[in-house]
């Protein structure tokens, strides 16, 4: 068993950051993303930055496509590429695997309204041009990190816009009425499409992460990750029940069913050894999985989400948590 974090953290220091979280985990981090830096270094701006001949802008009302290049996409693209080449230089030392998040298309339609007006997601072409821009991007910008850090990269694919894009609980851009459900299937052959292609550049796991209450497990499973990973807090019974069938599965060849378990609040990490062992045993005991067992290779212990709502002290300290209860 593995500890690791799942990106963003608080501050403005990627150098600092960056040493102190490979400091605490060894064996997987993320390259590191620091959101107080502004709009251009939050989540939505760095994935949107790889899509090629899709530029995007930020209005008071939030993210869209733009008809052309824009400060904060010119500020998004030149903040990762630089964040690469730090990241570059304090890895020198380390032997683990870094991962590399990005959204994923689904979140990036949920929060990106398009150039005319109107939510992306409600729009069926922009659905697909968005999708296919996602791959393209997703390639190229996994290929130029790993020729900077020389080294595979696992790959991270947030999702936390999923579960209401598939319930039809997004707002359209007046927010006075919801979009409708997007049909399951096409949101599975989605995620596969981004899974498989992240999966071939990358040459390490893929992960899809979302932190939403009762996750979509059917569609996220129907994707083929190597990983989910789950806000423990956030499943019901059903969802338990649904991920225990899957982690119990046998897998395919090269697949590992493997599960990032989120059992740390991003806003209060800290709580201790005995209390991550104890609900690490709570969630095994829900997937049936024996303390030490063989199963034991395939979860990860993890926080919630990212902690960029936390204070940096305290993600430390929880990271070294995680850390040493990994290691038993």
């Amino acid at each position: 068993m593995i500890a690791t974090a799942l990106g963003s953290f608080a501050g403005t220091d990627l150098r600092a950051t960056a040493r102190a979280v490979l400091g605490e985990l060894p064996d997987r981090a993320p390259i590191v993303e620091l959101p107080d830096r502004g709009p251009q270094a939050s989540m939505i701006a760095r994935t949107a930055a790889m899509l090629p001949d899709m530029p995007f802008d930020r209005r008071p009302s939030g993210w869209r496509l733009a008809p052309g290049p824009s400060l904060v996409g010119r500020r998004a693209a030149a903040l990762f590429n630089d964040d690469v080449t730090m990241t570059a230089e304090v890895i020198e030392d380390w032997q683990g695997t870094l991962t590399l998040t990005m959204a994923g298309p689904w979140t990036l339609l949920a929060s990106l309204d398009l150039v005319r007006g109107g939510r992306a997601v409600g729009d069926a072409g922009a659905r697909r041009d968005l999708a296919q821009a996602w791959l393209a991007g997703a390639v190229d910008r996994i290929a130029h990190t790993r020729s900077q850090l020389d080294r595979p990269l696992a790959v991270q694919i947030d999702e936390p816009a999923l579960p209401a894009v598939l319930a039809g609980a997004i707002p359209d851009e007046s927010g006075r009425r919801r979009l409708p459900a997007v049909e399951a299937q096409e949101v599975q052959e989605s995620l596969g499409a981004c899974v498989d292609a992240t999966r071939g550049a990358a040459e390490d796991i893929v992960v899809i992460h979302c932190c939403a209450d009762r996750p979509p497990l059917t569609e996220l499973a129907a994707a083929v990750p190597d990983a989910l990973s789950i806000d423990t807090q956030r499943l019901d019974a059903g969802s338990w029940d649904a991920l225990a069938q899957w982690f119990s599965a046998e897998p395919g060849p090269g697949m590992d069913h493997a599960l990032w378990l989120g059992l740390l609040s991003t806003s209060t990490p800290g709580f201790g050894v005995d209390a991550i062992r104890g609900a690490l045993d709570e969630c095994r005991r829900k997937l049936e999985a024996d303390p030490g067992g063989p199963a034991d290779r395939r979860l990860a212990i993890t926080p919630a989400c990212g902690l960029a709502s936390a204070d940096p002290v305290d993600a430390f300290c929880a990271l070294a948590d995680l850390a040493a209860v990994a290691r038993g």
